[in-house]
């Protein structure tokens, strides 16, 4: 469900509603619906932005509205990260990309806790943490974003992150590679499914 938030040029969709009538069925006959809304205020917003206006340097950011009303440290090092990966343009690859974040003082290839039951040999790991934020970067596979999501999803439910970004290229690169208008297409059920988890993409662009 797509709508504008009055008064916002930001669009996005209204969740909170739906899920109450989604779980008014399974309640006991006489269950006030306002008590069910009350208890849900609590856990889920009731607006998620899915779009915001380009930044500065031509690059974009989605993230929900618990995320976009506030300035964090993280976007302005993010967009700066985004620069000098727009400078490397065709040159970006794996090596590339921890070099540019190990000097913003990143840690690279930092384990997922609470996933070694599952990874015996230590292979989920974050692209790039720092002070409880982790960065997965993906350049050449759309599924590969919701293996993202899913690290995310862990990192936050053992209080190892506070929030999550996936940053893919802007505009089209090739055929099957992940950009941000399908991360954007994407989202809608990501943030609809996982209303818990603050997760942000950003979209850099070329120079």
């Amino acid at each position: 469900m797509v709508l504008k938030n009055k008064g916002s040029t930001h669009t996005g969709y209204h969740w909170r509603d739906e899920l109450v009538n989604r779980l008014l069925p399974y309640v006991k006959d006489g269950f006030d619906e306002k008590l069910l809304t009350n208890i849900i205020r609590g856990y889920v917003p009731s607006f998620f932005v899915t779009s915001l206006p380009d930044v500065s340097n031509g690059a974009s950011w989605l993230f929900p509205l618990s995320l976009g009303s506030q300035t964090y440290w993280w976007k302005k090092e993010i967009e700066e990260i985004g620069k000098e990966f727009a400078r490397a343009s065709s040159d970006l690859d794996d090596k590339l990309i921890k070099t540019i974040f190990k000097q913003h003082d990143w840690k690279v290839e930092q384990p997922v806790e609470g996933i070694s039951i599952i990874d015996k040999r230590g292979r989920w790991r974050y692209d790039a943490y720092k002070d409880r934020i982790a960065v997965e970067v993906e350049l050449s596979s759309r599924s590969q974003v919701f293996k993202d999501v899913y690290k995310m999803l862990i990192g936050q439910a053992m209080s190892q992150i506070d929030v999550g970004v996936i940053i893919v290229r802007k505009w089209l690169e090739g055929k099957g590679k992940p950009y941000l208008g399908s991360v954007s297409r994407d989202s809608h059920a990501i943030y609809a499914t996982l209303p818990m988890l603050n997760i942000a993409f950003y979209g850099f662009s070329k120079i």
